[in-house]
């Protein structure tokens, strides 16, 4: 029997026993407007690990923004997503070298510029996969440079890209959003950069305005946890005006 499916921003699709969790939790705010305000006191955070609970079992839909060559889709679809590392770093540029899809030059100057090399704090990003929580930020907010930076903007830590004729290499593939199914029921694992993951789902709940989550999942994600590759193109792509085409 396939896992259930759960997306943070269809709260009519919840199993019951989600739905009845997250409204008493809802019943307990009492009358909030904005999100910002049901995150501000925090009072809801006891309440995060019975929702992980309710989560074993059940995958949760999630979206990862990137640029990726026509190789690479295959890849991700096959094999997944990979927690960033200096190996991942290095397996990509050297797999794009022997395709021949970057010079000699470029791939020393990647190796050169990486985040491993430069930044002192990358220990805060390591072993780490990005993931927006849900879909409503992908229609209203920013979604940043993941879709501008072929490899990831781990890869151009240093001036030499500013000062480089090689910054082709950013642009090179194609945008991508991931949609990947997470095991979200371990909050060491799935863990939410400001507040617990109960909080989007009480917004969701409610029907606030700029409900939004982003999920730095510390484990890799298989290939069968990949749901599908949306690009420029797809239907389920082109749904976001405010994505990039090319």
């Amino acid at each position: 029997m396939a896992a259930e499916i759960i997306e943070i921003d269809r709260p009519g699709e919840w199993p019951g026993d989600l739905t009845a969790y997250v409204k008493a939790a809802a019943d307990a705010v009492g009358d909030v407007a904005t999100y910002a305000e049901l995150r501000e006191d925090g009072a809801l955070g006891d309440l995060d690990l019975g929702l992980r609970e309710l989560l074993v079992g059940r995958l949760l839909r999630t979206f990862h923004a990137t640029r990726l060559l026509d190789y690479e889709v295959g890849d991700v679809k096959a094999d997944g997503l990979r927690r960033l590392t200096p190996q991942l770093l290095q397996d990509r540029q050297d797999k794009a070298f022997a395709a021949g899809v970057i010079t000699a030059g470029e791939h020393e100057a990647l190796r050169e510029s990486s985040v491993f090399k430069t930044d002192p704090y990358v220990k805060y990003r390591v072993g780490k996969i990005c993931v927006i929580g849900n879909r409503q930020p992908l229609h209203d907010r920013r979604i940043g440079d993941q879709f501008s930076f072929w490899g990831g903007e781990a890869q151009y830590s240093s001036e030499l890209w500013s000062k480089s004729s090689s910054d082709r290499v950013k642009k090179l593939g194609r945008p991508a959003l991931v949609v990947a199914l997470l095991n979200a029921s371990n909050p060491k694992v799935a863990v939410l950069s400001y507040r617990e993951l109960i909080y989007p789902f009480v917004g969701s709940y409610i029907g606030l305005p700029e409900v939004g989550c982003q999920i730095d999942y510390e484990a890799d994600v298989l290939g069968d946890q990949i749901e599908s590759v949306w690009q420029p193109g797809d239907a389920e792509y082109d749904q976001f005006p405010r994505f990039p085409r090319s």
